[in-house]
């Protein structure tokens, strides 16, 4: 499956149960869909090895239905208009990829290009509580991955 959005740890709090991501459409697919939702976090989440090991053991007592809530707290250029189109066919450079590393440790040229994708494409930023700590815990500020995860109902 094709990748759509990439996510970006902005900040963990697991004695909380709460992680603030930022969510960015990449895929010109999905610039005009709505923006993600609870079902959205639920696939994405549950692509990540450690969160699919806490919900596959069954004597943990994980619920599949693991995201507790979601607030977005911000919008990016949504709706998508021909002006933010304009914008994304003149920057150039799309996002990295993964393996040049967290946010944290990218070099300042991949760092630099990956806020200006951030910027001019369509995106949001959300506080999300999980039902337990575990899932989140092995998260950190700085992570970010691609997901071929989509809003809507499952």
């Amino acid at each position: 499956m094709t990748d759509l959005y990439a996510v970006r740890v902005l900040a963990v709090d697991p004695a909380r149960r709460r992680i603030q991501l930022r969510v960015t459409a990449f895929n010109p697919d999905v610039w005009h869909w709505p923006l993600p939702d609870k079902s959205f976090f639920l696939r994405d989440l549950e692509e990540d090895e450690s969160i699919l090991d806490l919900l596959v053991d069954e004597d943990d007592g994980m619920n599949r239905d693991f995201v507790e809530s979601v607030e977005r707290t911000a919008t990016r250029n949504y709706p998508f208009t021909a002006a933010a189109e304009e914008r994304l066919s003149e920057s150039g450079r799309g996002f990295p990829w993964e393996d040049e590393g967290p946010f944290n440790e990218m070099s300042p040229e991949s760092a630099a290009a990956f806020l200006r994708c951030e910027e001019i494409h369509v995106g949001a930023d959300y506080d999300v509580v999980v039902t337990d700590s575990r899932l989140i815990e092995h998260l950190k500020a700085g992570d970010w991955w691609r997901t071929t995860a989509y809003p809507g109902a499952d």
